[in-house]
């Protein structure tokens, strides 16, 4: 009996089950797109501005009057698995001053698998994907909401490889198919003028941002072919950012997010347990000259253990920006996760 059989029968017993804050299916929609954000571990909810925000906050976008494309690609996690590569890209329409659409597509691929025995043998390539479109609407000129539609599709393996998995094991498995549809919501408010400080030809704490957004609410992912129904990962995310200093040539930034993934919380008035599985991210961000960007954070999921440091850099050019992250130092197994990603404005 083949390797890939062993593979394949962890992928389809074992994927959805990752920890107590991840009990649920399509784990894809978890992983953090875009270079920026990830630089700063994540801490990205109240970030204003940035086409990659249409996977942090919609809303964040609402004050945009040009038309913005992203893309990101991510070799993910090749010390895990060396097939996998993530994906994602993003685009931003303004329709009038007040109303814009987005649009955001996720893909995340472990490359190929193989399961088989003496007798046959299968080859084929594991995917999930997800498609986005929200409708972003500017209340004033300081608060901006969305909402969105997301479709979820995951692919595990052809029927008949389910099939004859369940055979040989006597195992009932998931069907090699899932989808479902889920619906995201943000808001977004910047308070301008927070303190009126200027030292060093600089202005110091002007500017305060505040995010919130649910993100995957929507019925339980289900699979084609039988097997048990998983719950998506509905996450509720809350984020502040603060602009510390600012002039023509510098600018510094502090953001901090709190993210609780809302699965399995049977007990809402174990506030120990909710806050000891609530991810927790802070990040920095310098900018010089709006050119050049340095960035670090740092990243805390105690039950899923993945605690560590991030960084990160970026280049801005007219209406390009180009950003690197590394967040590899979070988790626990020896890999290198490095994730690139563009964006342009026109």
């Amino acid at each position: 009996m083949k390797k890939g059989l062993i593979v394949g029968v962890l992928l389809f017993c074992s994927l959805p089950a990752v920890g107590d804050s991840l009990e649920a299916g399509a784990v894809f929609l978890m992983i953090f797109p875009g270079s920026r954000a990830t630089s700063m571990g994540g801490a990205f909810t109240s970030a204003e501005g940035d086409i990659f925000s249409t996977y942090y906050n919609d809303a964040a976008l609402a004050f945009k009057d040009k038309k913005m494309l992203g893309l990101q690609h991510a070799n993910w996690l090749p010390g895990l698995y060396q097939g996998m590569y993530y994906e994602y890209m993003s685009f931003l329409l303004p329709l009038s001053k007040d109303f814009s659409l987005s649009s955001a597509v996720t893909y995340l691929t472990t490359g190929e698998t193989e399961a088989g025995d003496s007798s046959r043998s299968w080859n084929w390539i594991t995917y999930d994907v997800s498609a986005k479109v929200s409708g972003i609407m500017a209340i004033s000129e300081n608060l901006g909401v969305s909402v969105g539609m997301k479709y979820i599709y995951s692919f595990l393996a052809p029927d008949m490889v389910i099939e004859w998995l369940a055979n040989i094991t006597g195992v009932r498995m998931q069907g090699g198919t899932g989808q479902a549809w889920a619906v995201d919501g943000s808001v977004f408010y910047r308070w301008n003028d927070l303190l009126d400080v200027y030292f060093l030809d600089m202005k110091w704490f002007e500017v305060l941002r505040l995010g919130a957004s649910v993100q995957n609410i929507g019925p339980d992912i289900s699979y084609i072919e039988g097997g048990d129904s998983d719950p998506l990962p509905s996450t509720l995310r809350l984020g502040s950012s603060l602009s510390i200093l600012e002039n023509e040539r510098h600018q510094l930034r502090v953001n901090g997010d709190l993210i609780k993934v809302l699965v399995g919380m049977d007990n809402w008035t174990d506030f120990s347990g909710i806050w000891g599985d609530t991810w927790k991210a802070l990040g920095f961000e310098y900018t010089f000259n709006e050119l050049f960007s340095l960035r670090s954070g740092y990243f805390i999921d105690r039950v899923g253990k993945r605690v560590g440091p991030t960084f990160g850099a970026g280049i801005m050019y007219k209406d390009f920006r180009f950003d690197l992250s590394v967040d590899q130092e979070i988790y626990e197994f020896k890999t290198q996760n490095y994730r690139i990603s563009a964006q342009y404005s026109f």
